[in-house]
């Protein structure tokens, strides 16, 4: 059947490229499997994940781990669209996934030894020994799980000049370079797509985040200004991201790129029944999103040591998943401020304190 296929598309001149079908990325964690790919296969790549939730309940921190795990396991390139403007360096290294129950991510087993488990022997720098240098970040230490800067192409808003499209007094179309602006969401993503075009002529596969769907500047929004929003640019917003999911979804898979996106929760008050949450954008994210979950804090998610707070805790949900996964299950997560991010259980962070 493929190759009448084949001979169909070269019929009609539709030439299509050489691409491999969709690799899989396993988290070594079931649960996690579960709610965000595949229960036995983990995470796939070529389709679009849209992870949602309240401010400061560990969306960013997830999709870092992510995609620092791909950058481990898989030698994937990540693609950063910090929209949001908030992406820092130094912790996004600390952002790893804890995938050893022994040394915890560490590498260092007993009496700071190479963990027998995981076999890393990384506890410093193998071309500075300690001394600092590019390798390391001048920090002496072992990279850990986190990001890898290079392995990362990151996207933010910027002020620029950009070719414009205008009609002149004939109704001819016609270029010309705008004054000095914010560049809009619909340049930065198609910066992202020219640097998917870019890495995928070297690589295999990729990760591209989108932090966050909920912060893209429209076309409408940029040129109406603060005072001259209106109902049409209150709309824009699901316009554009419907165009741009139908392009994406079929790049997802072309590229074997796993898109990580990051949405807000907002909350309607009219609404009596049913849930009052929703994320912004329209029905292009949750229709075109393969897989969909929500990230939410726990009660008393606050973790606690000696007094002081060192992370949180909270339960990522399964909201939609059509890659063999299971709607409605759970994992819990533990985020430490100054480490890595461990996925449990969900009702061991569930649990209150003293039980």
């Amino acid at each position: 059947m493929d190759k009448e296929l084949t001979a169909i598309r070269r019929t009609l001149g539709h030439l299509s490229m050489d691409w491999q079908p969709s690799l899989w990325l396993d988290t070594g964690v079931p649960e996690l499997n579960m709610v965000i790919g595949h229960r036995t296969k983990g995470i796939p790549f070529g389709r679009i994940i849209e992870m949602s939730g309240l401010p400061s309940h560990g969306k960013t921190a997830i999709s870092m781990a992510i995609a620092a795990l791909a950058q481990h396991m898989k030698k994937a390139p990540v693609i950063w669209g910090d929209l949001e403007n908030s992406f820092e360096c130094d912790w996004a290294l600390q952002r790893g996934m804890v995938t050893c129950p022994n040394c915890k991510g560490t590498g260092r087993g007993a009496k700071g030894k190479s963990c027998v488990d995981c076999g890393d022997p990384k506890i410093k720098c193998a071309y500075c020994t300690g001394a600092g240098c590019p390798e390391c970040f001048d920090t002496g230490e072992e990279r850990g799980r986190g990001l890898d800067p290079s392995l990362l192409m990151l996207v933010q808003p910027y002020i620029g000049q950009f070719e414009e499209s205008v009609k002149d007094n004939f109704g001819n179309k016609k270029k010309r370079i705008s004054e000095p602006r914010l560049s809009t969401g619909t340049e930065l993503c198609s910066e992202i797509e020219q640097c998917a075009n870019a890495i995928h002529k070297r690589h295999d596969c990729m990760v591209i985040v989108v932090d966050s769907l909920a912060s893209i500047l429209t076309d409408d929004e940029a040129a109406a200004g603060i005072e001259g929003q209106n109902m049409k640019t209150s709309m824009s917003l699901p316009v554009f991201l419907g165009k741009l999911f139908r392009r994406w979804v079929g790049l997802a898979q072309s590229y074997n790129a796993l898109i990580l996106t990051t949405n807000q929760l907002r909350q309607s008050p009219n609404v009596k029944f049913g849930s009052p949450w929703y994320s912004p954008g329209g029905n292009a994210v949750p229709f075109y999103s393969h897989i969909r979950t929500r990230v939410m804090r726990t009660a008393g998610s606050k973790i606690v040591n000696k007094g002081k707070t060192v992370g949180i805790k909270g339960v990522m949900t399964a909201v939609k998943n059509k890659t063999g996964g299971l709607e409605g299950s759970e994992v819990g997560y533990r985020i430490m401020f100054d480490g890595s991010i461990e996925f449990v259980n969900a009702k061991e962070v569930k649990k209150k304190e003293g039980e």
